[in-house]
């Protein structure tokens, strides 16, 4: 097992040595670094990565990209693409090719191509942008268009619109905060599955920027919750038809 503590290139760390690095080995590329075995994790709040990379076993000069998405159904689905890459670098090249690679972890996961799924692969987890910090997003005037992800407090939100791109998808926010027309107050109230005796409905102006929107709900999270405590945002959405027009957020 490997002890390198120095980032390893990317560009050299093939799929087929992961197994024999020590765990947390830092790699490198483009000027991000992750460890080796940091998954992200649904339960933790984390967004689904946008694409996983897992090793073809037939062929150690190939490696299959899953690309997940959901339908208008709200049922998920994914595309599988089978590519001649070798290494961790040159699987993101490909990807940043297509769309800015703006993080990406080095772990296991249960290979989703086993019909029986008890198979363990190496995977390559990338979420890809563009990424705007919440507190660059104007939430008392017209703001730019949002496309991809908003960072909040290094907590990354799922793609921007994914519930009004996919209307079938059931969402269980805790919060929904809403811009008015006039862009200059916001209104907040209880996500339509929580219980009645949790309800709240708040207003608030002079919010500038969408982080001071994110920070506002938090301080009524753990209403919907039903908890004594203030509790921090798990993860989040946010909507928007265009350019300066009205934002609309989802909490859990």
């Amino acid at each position: 097992m490997s002890t390198l503590t120095m980032p390893l290139d990317a560009a050299t760390v093939t799929f087929e040595i992961l197994d024999q690095l020590q765990e947390h080995a830092p790699v490198s590329w483009g000027g991000l670094t992750a460890p080796t075995g940091g998954l992200h994790s649904p339960l933790r709040g984390d967004a689904l990565p946008d694409y996983s990379v897992f090793p073809d076993r037939s062929s150690t000069d190939h490696v299959l990209v899953l690309h997940r998405w959901i339908d208008v159904d709200g049922r998920p689905g994914r595309d599988r693409v089978r590519l001649q890459h070798r290494t961790i670098g040159d699987a993101l090249n490909h990807l940043q090719a297509a769309e800015p690679v703006h993080r990406f972890t080095i772990g296991h996961d249960i290979d989703p191509f086993d019909a029986d799924g008890s198979r363990d692969l190496p995977v390559l987890s990338v979420w890809t942008g563009p990424v705007v910090d919440a507190g660059d997003v104007p939430a008392s005037m017209p703001g730019p268009e949002l496309r991809g992800r908003v960072l909040f407090r290094g907590r990354l939100s799922d793609r921007t619109n994914v519930l009004e791109e996919h209307p079938g998808m059931i969402a269980m926010e805790r919060l929904i905060l809403e811009q008015t027309p006039s862009l200059e107050e916001w209104v907040l109230r209880s996500g339509p599955r929580i219980a009645d005796d949790l309800q709240v409905h708040e207003h608030a102006s002079e919010l500038n920027t969408l982080d001071d929107v994110l920070t506002w709900a938090e301080q009524w999270l753990h209403t919907s919750y039903d908890s004594p405590y203030l509790m921090s945002i798990n993860s989040f959405v946010v909507s928007c038809a265009g350019a300066g027009q009205p934002m609309t957020v989802r909490v859990w």
